[in-house]
């Protein structure tokens, strides 16, 4: 189903984007975007189970292979329609960045709140996401899994240029 997008309110506004139908199991796992149809079949995508590990972990070690740059931590019933969701998402977040880098990056989404204790250095960060489809308008959450190292160079890139940077600064009582 064709639908237009918008992510975090970016200065690109709606894009139209395709958000296919596919059958998730009922199971904790992954969802990759592949880079190419040759691991995925014609739709690129594939799902990798992830018992007896938790699916952020896996996402990561998914990531680090270099197979997949938009990958969809999926946990056990979660709306398969938010995980499409969140694919999207994460293809248009690794395009933007390459754009920006001229390197390709993997992406982390959930379409849910990901669940992972605050001592695995990961993070949870929201992008609203804006889907306007022919009968409604709705805002979703999509919920990028990033490294808890990478959020101060996230944070400087969100900046305009030329204003202050992230670092501390000491304020006189």
């Amino acid at each position: 189903m064709d639908m237009m997008i918008d992510v975090d309110g970016g200065a690109g506004g709606l894009v139209t984007v395709a958000l296919d139908a596919y059958p998730l199991p009922a199971k904790d796992g992954v969802l990759l975007g592949q880079r190419s149809a040759e691991c995925g079949g014609e739709t690129g995508l594939a799902f990798v189970p992830s018992y007896p590990y938790p699916p952020d972990g896996v996402a990561w070690s998914l990531a680090a292979n270099g197979k997949a740059w938009a990958l969809v931590v999926c946990p056990r019933l979660v709306s398969p329609a938010r995980s499409m969701l969140a694919l999207v998402v994460a293809r248009l977040l690794a395009d933007q960045r390459a754009a920006l880098t001229d390197r390709f990056s993997p992406v982390i989404t959930c379409g849910t709140r990901p669940r992972f204790s605050q001592d695995s250095g990961y993070v949870a960060i929201p992008h609203l996401v804006s889907v306007v489809a022919t009968d409604a308008v709705q805002l979703r959450v999509v919920w990028e899994v990033s490294d808890r190292s990478k959020v101060p160079g996230w944070l400087e890139s969100l900046r305009p240029s030329g204003s202050a940077s992230t670092e501390a600064v000491a304020v006189a009582a």
